[in-house]
């Protein structure tokens, strides 16, 4: 089945789109001729893509039986029973289909054993991309292996990569400091790490001499050890033998030993509960940091050295959050959306809330039976002096465009799409008219229809006319990728993670049922 692309970033100010479709990530210039540029797969693709999955499910079904079957049972015998027959009656023991007989005489054959199918791994499937404001890095995280990736871009599209980290949980959001030296990792036990952009070379102290301070007793001790005997009183081969080898182990203890490299990550912050957002700001020249969490709460921290001081919290959410938007025309502006209703509008320095937007009205008018909603992104742009909010959401095919005023938001547009929209980013350069850029999962017109899907196109372009709408452009070329071997319930399980992290009615009702209110500012 074909894999729509997933997740999209800008570089900088300049024209290259960064892409994620499954497991790799592809380049395009969207300057003259929307032209492909480079392509980076991840290493375990190409590993599960030389390997016959169905030889390997069959070997490990049978080494599964082979372990499993009980041993053959030993039979006693008789003089003039012959060895031909105890191996017949054996192969008939351990046969898959045995027959007995029950108190009728009739036969009665045992059920064959299902045959074992081993389980398919979980693809590494790009999940979050990011990049640095000047465009010169990439951050990419792969969800099934816990991996942060780093590349260097080389201005024209190239991707080269720098390091991959393995982070202690699955992140669930990244996002690069304002100087763009360091990466905020928010991962789903509720912990926000820190860690450089770049990965420091290796130490060499471990290499260094022994420091001149260090105590004598620590100096003294590998002598501790030193074997009495020596060459010169040692007359028998086998204990010279033996002196040699204490020698060579005195030896390797004498080396300095070299410390294992300490982990570049350290945690900073964490919640009680699943974080599923993380957002940088600023306000009066201080930097912070803005967390949400499946428990309807957003956080406010100060930046890094003190992100451990809280500085107010958020709070009137009814459902799960999912999505934080600071928009850099109105910095001291935090949108933010998930499970619930509606939109909500934050002075975030306060805690204050200003006011809210209808989102499942608008909804409606898309998915007419949809009962509620779930808020999977949250985007910001601006253009001629006015600021616009785009908000998506899980499994409606449509993009909602919203216009932030003083204290509201107003609908402005309903964008719709050939698909549900699965991520959004816009080109904003300096010449040039403003663009929009949509990932979407195309739509099947039938249940049974695979080929139209193979063939639909996954990543849709828009320009604004001259109303101020946007209308659709010249789409941009897709790419063939392998074939993952993924079911369409498969697919789906991992494109549209958001509606799940909606609590189920027990949840609800063992935390009590509900979080603390806000306020509307008058």
């Amino acid at each position: 089945m074909s894999v729509p692309f997933q997740c999209l970033c800008m570089l900088g100010q300049s024209s290259i789109l960064c892409a994620a479709k499954g497991t790799s990530i592809h380049t395009f210039d969207l300057g003259a001729g929307l032209s492909h540029v480079s392509s980076w797969i991840h290493p375990r693709t190409k590993q599960v893509g030389n390997s016959d999955p169905e030889a390997t499910s069959q070997d490990q079904g049978l080494e599964n039986q082979e372990s499993e079957q009980p041993p053959s049972k030993k039979r006693r015998l008789n003089s003039d029973e012959k060895p031909n027959d105890e191996a017949k009656a054996n192969q008939e023991e351990t046969g898959a289909v045995e027959a007995t007989e029950n108190g009728d005489g009739e036969k009665k054959k045992k059920k064959q054993k299902p045959e074992y199918h081993a389980p398919r791994p979980e693809l590494p499937f790009v999940a979050l991309l990011t990049a640095t404001k000047d465009g010169s890095h990439l951050v990419a995280v792969t969800g099934q292996d816990k991996t942060l990736w780093v590349f260097e871009h080389d201005g024209n599209g190239v991707l080269k990569e720098l390091s991959q980290r393995v982070m202690p949980k699955r992140p669930s959001s990244v996002s690069i400091t304002p100087d763009g030296e360091s990466i905020l990792s928010a991962d789903k036990f509720g912990d926000v790490y820190s860690l450089p952009l770049l990965p420091s070379a290796p130490s060499e102290a471990a290499d260094a001499p022994t420091p001149a301070s260090e105590p004598a007793s620590a100096a003294a001790a590998p002598s501790a050890v030193k074997p009495a005997a020596s060459r010169f009183t040692v007359h028998s081969k086998r204990n010279l033998r033996a002196l040699e080898e204490q020698e060579r182990i005195l030896a390797k203890r004498k080396e300095a030993p070299k410390e294992s490299p300490k982990p570049e990550y350290e945690p900073i912050l964490g919640h009680v509960s699943m974080l599923t957002a993380l957002a940088t700001a600023a306000s009066d020249g201080k930097p912070y940091i803005i967390t949400a969490d499946r428990d309807e709460h957003i956080r406010v921290s100060r930046g890094v050295p003190q992100a451990h001081v809280v500085e107010n919290y958020c709070l009137g959410h009814e459902s799960f959050l999912n999505a934080l938007c600071v928009p850099a025309s109105r910095p001291e502006i935090l949108v933010s959306g998930g499970g619930d209703d509606e939109l909500f509008l934050w002075n975030w320095k306060a805690g204050r809330l200003i006011g809210k937007a209808d989102v499942l009205g608008h909804v409606r008018n898309v998915v007419p039976d949809a009962s509620r909603v779930a808020v999977s992104q949250v985007y910001s742009y601006d253009t001629e002096e006015r600021c616009y909010v785009v908000v998506i959401c899980e499994l409606v095919p449509a993009l909602f465009i919203f216009q932030l005023q003083q204290d509201t938001l107003e609908h402005a547009q309903m964008l719709d799409l050939a698909g549900n929209p699965l991520d959004a980013t816009i080109i904003a350069k300096a010449e040039g008219p403003l663009r929009l850029v949509v990932a979407v999962d195309p739509l099947r017109s039938t249940e049974t229809e695979t080929e139209a899907q193979g063939d639909a196109q996954s990543l849709l372009l828009f320009e604004r006319d001259e109303a101020g709408n946007w209308v659709r452009g010249e789409d941009v070329p897709d790419v063939s990728s392998a074939d993952l071997g993924l079911s369409r319930e498969e697919l789906e399980s991992i494109l549209y993670p958001v509606e799940k992290l909606r609590k189920t009615e027990f949840e609800d009702d063992a935390e009590g049922g509900g979080s603390a209110g806000g306020s509307i500012a008058p």
